[in-house]
């Protein structure tokens, strides 16, 4: 019920086929909303780091061409010239039923994702829905991922692993598991939440898990003591 007066918006904003829509957000449902919004309103999605110096995400915002932001209540910018929309917030009733889909070919943008620039300026992947299509159906039949899945989604938006968490699990009807933002780097919370939702799917780097892994391990030690 979010998604389609928020994609039929977007829509009355103008936007269109490879155009890129920026979100900036914290972790959250809030990001799976305005993934699927701006999929369907036609565009593409620019997820930004909401942990970037205000001057790189201005530079990332010029050089994309972006003039739509979706974000939430508790962390918005101020960007000039930009039109700024709260995705927890935005309520609207105006909507066409069903929301016009607007036609899209396998080789139009479905979202660029930037590196992080460490070893000079980042540069922008531009993946199109057929390739991330490929790859998604190809992983969820090597998972056999049904309805009973449950998968925890602990990478960042801005890294390509969230593409999997995010469409892999609706794709195959499984559910997602998020993180809270403040504890998303913390093993503990981590494991809560797998043990109370009964996660059976996990996508990360190595680092991760190896998190994971230690922190049991110290648990355990601990509890033997």
């Amino acid at each position: 019920s979010r998604v389609y007066p928020l994609a039929y918006h977007l829509q009355r904003q103008g936007v269109q086929s490879n155009q890129l829509v920026a979100v900036l957000m914290e972790k959250g449902w809030e990001q799976v909303v305005a993934s699927l919004a701006i999929l369907i309103s036609g565009a593409a999605y620019l997820p930004l780091d909401i942990d970037s110096p205000y001057d790189r995400l201005c530079a990332l915002l010029e050089e994309t061409g972006a003039r739509i932001i979706l974000t939430q209540s508790k962390c918005q910018h101020l960007f000039e010239k930009l039109t700024t929309i709260s995705v927890d917030t935005f309520t609207s009733s105006d909507y066409r039923k069903p929301v016009p889909l607007r036609q899209q070919s396998p080789s139009d943008l479905a979202y660029v994702i930037y590196t992080s620039g460490s070893t000079g300026k980042p540069k922008g992947v531009m993946i199109s829905h057929h390739a991330v299509l490929n790859t998604i159906l190809d992983i969820n039949e090597r998972l056999e991922l049904s309805t009973d899945d449950r998968v925890l989604a602990l990478s960042h938006l801005n890294f390509d692993l969230s593409v999997y968490d995010i469409f892999g699990t609706l794709i195959a009807g499984s559910a997602l598991v998020i993180p809270d933002h403040d504890d998303y780097k913390n093993p503990k919370h981590w494991y809560e939440l797998m043990i109370q939702h009964r996660v059976s799917i996990w996508n990360s780097v190595p680092m991760l898990m190896q998190m994971l892994v230690e922190y049991l391990q110290h648990t355990y030690h601990e509890n033997q003591l």
